[in-house]
């Protein structure tokens, strides 16, 4: 009697354990998404901030950079962080609030994944849309080498059409982004960004209402290769300092792209996503 009173006890106090960590979980969550939400009602946008947004994975970083450089800024900074804020991140996590924001030099450079009905509606916009198998790839690397994901690539491609990762659906954000005519939007895709970046940065150049400077719209590209930044990934990888604090080996946070074959239920997966639509996602904010 006295052994199934102790394993009883064990079951519970396990039980209440997971339970407590559960609820721990979701009121830090619910204090990053309040956090935000208190930024987000005290940011004051402006009408020359430049915005390059997109579904996680899709070359935003290395657009940040390019936008940077073109601005005739420093390449001086210690992470891109400093000079190109990631908006939602900053203010949930409380890195930086809006006050910190408004001090930054205009014309200000954000970097976001947000859904268009959590940015502002002044400003202008990049958003760069990426082939949902390289995003795929990309994000499973992602989840595997910095949050610990074990999952296989199918499984998790599964979860990235169904919405349950950290900014939800792929199509869902391509799609709110494509029907967002309240913003002012320059769609470019990574491929043409990967194949003529020289002719996107003239694209983006005037969309940003940049005086026209062809010699000023090389030197980015120049400066910006993938080669380059990898060799100085700690200015660019968001989650050095917090995989040191928890003991994980980084993996490669800029990545070339290279799209590998995909296993047949895989690529008819990516090919079904590619067509069809699902119902806007909720902000979900899952910072760590």
């Amino acid at each position: 009697m006295s052994s199934f009173l102790h394993r009883s006890t064990v079951s519970v106090l396990a039980r209440l354990a997971h339970a407590s960590a559960r609820t721990r979980e979701g009121l830090a969550e619910a204090e990053r998404v309040l956090r935000f939400t208190r930024g987000r009602l005290e940011f004051r946008p402006r009408d020359d901030d430049l915005w390059i947004v997109s579904y996680p994975r899709s070359g935003t970083t290395w657009m940040q950079y390019l936008v940077h450089l073109r601005l005739g800024r420093c390449d001086d900074f210690a992470h891109i962080d400093d000079v190109c804020p990631w908006f939602e991140r900053g203010l949930s996590i409380g890195a930086r609030t809006s006050d910190d924001l408004a001090r930054l030099p205009g014309p200000r450079v954000f970097k976001s994944h947000l859904l268009p009905q959590w940015t502002p509606r002044v400003g202008r916009f990049v958003y760069l849309r990426r082939d949902p198998a390289e995003v795929v790839d990309s994000y499973y690397a992602l989840y595997r080498d910095y949050l610990g994901h074990r999952g296989s690539r199918l499984e998790f491609a599964r979860r990235v059409f169904a919405g349950d990762v950290q900014y939800g659906s792929w199509l869902t954000h391509v799609e709110a982004w494509q029907r967002a005519a309240e913003h002012r939007v320059l769609h470019v895709d990574y491929a043409d960004l990967r194949r003529d970046p020289i002719a996107v940065m003239h694209a983006v150049s005037r969309h940003f209402d940049l005086p026209p400077d062809d010699a000023a719209d090389a030197r980015p590209c120049a400066g910006a290769r993938l080669e380059r930044m990898r060799a100085q990934q700690a200015k660019f990888d968001h989650a050095g300092l917090l995989l040191r604090e928890r003991g994980i080996a980084a993996g490669n946070f800029v990545r070339h792209g290279c799209r590998r074959e995909l296993d047949p239920d895989l690529a008819a997966l990516v090919e079904s996503a590619r067509e069809r639509a699902r119902p806007t996602t909720p902000l979900r904010l899952f910072l760590r």
